[in-house]
């Protein structure tokens, strides 16, 4: 009986040790499992820690410099002469880039194109731009035929922000006379100037140093003086003959544009009328300026600043400042086309940007 009762409490014991042993295991367990979870929730996954950098490093302006790195090279294959562009790039975030033709269709890589010119007297002026939330810059450079007589080069680069974007939609959205929806009007093929009336050799003069600059402005197209086949009429007559030469001239005003576009918003036609008498020369040669440059697509006049060739109050300066150059020069991106709204710019341009 003794020995029966000593087994039973041997059991016992065993038993009693066994679930201590399973309590103590199954506890081990259950905070070593607590444990490794605090350790992982404590450690941020690897998108938490991406983000975090990206916070803390500081945006910067996108620039954009063009290099010529080959050319002009003749090529009897094609029959063409080409030049090979390079583009350098900063900016952070890293900007997005594009150039307005690339006659090697990408196998150049993202940073390089090739133009190919067709003859002696074709030109081309080729445009890059870059963008991201920090802003955009844009580089025009003019290629002319190379593989004889002429060469290349003469590079612009011009950056704008928030100052130059503003003032862009204010003059190049809408215009000073007639109805216009804002959106942008601009020319999609080449402009072909005939001069008309009684110039004189300094109007002459200015209106082709206006020309040169412009073309070194915009891309896409060019402008050029012709002698028929025109798009755009320049007058240079006594102020009371405007009327009869354009029925919706707007009396008081010794310089004066009207253009005429399509339903996408592309210009395709213009008249410029400038007085030949009651301004000095000076004069004339500011509203050359200023009425050649404005039938382009940007028409209105502001009141900002005071070197600008579009100030609406009195002036007579005879040079860009260089917000005109950048409001130009964005208007012929080959991102902003005919149509389109304020809000779309911002679109194609990828700024970070609000009125």
């Amino acid at each position: 009986m003794v020995e029966k009762m000593s087994k039973i409490k041997t059991l016992k014991i065993l038993t009693a040790v066994f679930i201590f042993i399973c309590l103590l295991i199954a506890f081990g367990f259950t905070a070593a499992c607590r444990e490794t979870i605090s350790i992982e929730e404590a450690v941020p996954d690897d998108e938490a820690l991406e983000e975090k950098a990206e916070e803390e490093i500081p945006g910067e302006a996108p620039t954009i410099e063009l290099e010529l790195y080959e050319g002009p090279v003749y090529s009897q294959d094609y029959n063409v002469c080409y030049y090979r562009i390079k583009a350098t790039v900063t900016g952070t975030p890293t900007p997005d880039l594009e150039f307005s033709r690339d006659d090697s269709n990408g196998i150049l890589g993202e940073y390089m194109v090739q133009v190919n010119l067709s003859g002696s007297s074709d030109t081309y002026t080729l445009s890059a731009s870059v963008s991201s939330p920090e802003g955009t810059a844009v580089s025009n450079i003019i290629l002319n035929w190379g593989c004889g007589e002429l060469e290349a080069i003469e590079e612009k680069t011009y950056t704008y922000g928030k100052k130059e974007l503003e003032y862009f939609f204010e003059t190049a959205l809408g215009s000073e006379f007639g109805a216009s929806q804002p959106e942008i009007h601009k020319w999609t093929d080449d402009v072909r100037i005939k001069v008309n009336g009684t110039p004189t050799s300094a109007d002459l003069d200015s209106l082709d140093q206006v020309i040169t600059e412009l073309n070194s402005l915009i891309g896409g197209i060019s402008i050029d003086i012709i002698s028929r086949d025109s798009n755009i009429d320049i007058y240079f007559t006594a102020v009371d003959k405007f009327s009869s030469i354009e029925p919706d001239y707007v009396t008081g005003n010794m310089g004066f544009f009207w253009g005429w576009w399509d339903d996408t918003g592309a210009i395709y036609k213009g008249k410029i009328l400038i007085a030949s008498n009651g301004v000095s020369q000076q004069e004339r040669s500011h509203l050359i300026r200023e009425e050649l440059t404005q039938s382009l697509g940007i028409m209105n006049d502001s009141y900002q600043y005071e070197d600008s060739i579009f100030y609406q109050g009195c002036t007579d300066i005879i040079e860009y400042a260089p917000i005109d150059q950048a409001v130009i020069s964005l208007l012929y991106d080959s991102r902003v086309k005919p149509g389109m709204s304020q809000d779309q710019i911002i679109t194609v341009l990828d700024i970070s940007w609000s009125s």
